[in-house]
């Protein structure tokens, strides 16, 4: 919500200096319109610019010791990453083994992402906190079994309940990388909204001075 707001202060703002640039302008250049117009665009464009850059630095202004904190869980995630994946490669199933494969790279693009987003990490800590290292010991647990001579009823039981739960912490490590990159699908969303506006006003004086022709050929 918080972001919501800022983007809608910034495009307030950014909107407001771009007319006030573009009134100004106007008058400046002896009325005459295109000067105004782009001078007005550019001004909208770097205001919106410097305030978003600066609600980066806000958003991503972490204390040293919080940055500290996140690289050592991280580190931990990747090494907790590594075990899962060469776990894998004891797989005698293939099925399994793409439901293992399918989680490693869900959990890599994870830490990927956090990294290049360390204010993120909030979304992704209980997973690496209980998800991921539950999962990896489940996961050796389930290789050791399988490569046992003999099995059980109950042995197969406790096998397919684990399939069943990799499948549903795939899906969980999905969704959670879904809600750590919302934030970066949100923002191409509004500078794609905001290219797509500057295009269509910058249509507006080409059409205006195509009909201006038109008009000057009909009279002749």
């Amino acid at each position: 919500m918080k972001r919501l707001l800022r983007t809608l202060w910034r495009w307030f703002v950014s909107w407001n200096v771009g007319v006030i640039v573009a009134v100004v302008t106007f008058f400046l250049a002896d009325f005459h319109f295109f000067p105004s117009f782009f001078s007005g665009m550019g001004a909208m464009v770097v205001t919106s610019i410097i305030m978003k850059k600066r609600d980066g630095r806000i958003a991503g202004n972490l204390l040293k010791e919080e940055k500290a904190y996140i690289r050592s869980q991280l580190d931990e995630a990747r090494k907790k990453w590594k075990q899962m994946r060469a776990a894998r490669f004891r797989i005698r199933s293939l099925a399994m083994w793409q439901k293992i494969s399918r989680i490693c790279a869900v959990v890599d693009k994870m830490i990927r992402a956090v990294e290049q987003h360390p204010h993120q990490f909030r979304l992704a800590q209980s997973f690496f906190l209980n998800e991921l290292p539950t999962a990896v010991t489940m996961i050796e647990k389930y290789v050791y079994l399988t490569n046992q001579p003999v099995r059980n009823q109950e042995m197969k039981e406790t096998l397919w309940k684990t399939e069943r739960l990799l499948d549903e912490l795939a899906a969980s490590a999905e969704q959670r990388l879904l809600e750590i990159l919302s934030n970066d699908v949100f923002d191409l969303k509004v500078e794609a909204k905001l290219l797509e506006q500057s295009l269509e006003q910058q249509k507006l004086p080409e059409t205006m001075e195509w009909r201006k022709e038109n008009d000057y050929e009909t009279v002749r």
